[in-house]
C-alpha cells in the first residue's frame, strides 16, 4: 500500500519534467525556421514588398520544396551541414 503513494509522488514530480523541455523545442524549431528561411533568401530573392509568411507559403505551395525544406531542417537538427546545404540548394525559386 505504500507502493501508491511514492508512485503517485514520482509520476507527479516526473510531469513538469515533460513540459519543461517543450518550449525549448519549440524555440530550437523557431530558430531553425528562420535559419532555413535566410538561406533559402539567399538563393531566391523575394519581392521587396513580400512578407516572410507569403514567401514561405510561395516556397511550400511545391510539394518538392516542402520535402527539401524537411530535409534542410532534419539536416540542421543533426548538424549536418553538407546535407543542409544540399537541401537548400534544390529548392525551386518560385515565381514572383
Amino acid at each position: 500500500m505504500k507502493a501508491v503513494p511514492i508512485l503517485s509522488l514520482l509520476a507527479c514530480l516526473s510531469v513538469p519534467a515533460a513540459y519543461a523541455s517543450s518550449p525549448m523545442q519549440g524555440l530550437q524549431f523557431e530558430q531553425q525556421k528562420l535559419q532555413v528561411m535566410k538561406d533559402v533568401k539567399k538563393t531566391c530573392t523575394p519581392d521587396a514588398k513580400m512578407s516572410d509568411d507569403a514567401f514561405g507559403n510561395k516556397i511550400l505551395a511545391s510539394e518538392d520544396n516542402k520535402r527539401h525544406v524537411r530535409d534542410a531542417t532534419l539536416a540542421l537538427e543533426r548538424n549536418n551541414q553538407k546535407n543542409y546545404w544540399d537541401a537548400i540548394g534544390q529548392i525551386q525559386c518560385p515565381d514572383m
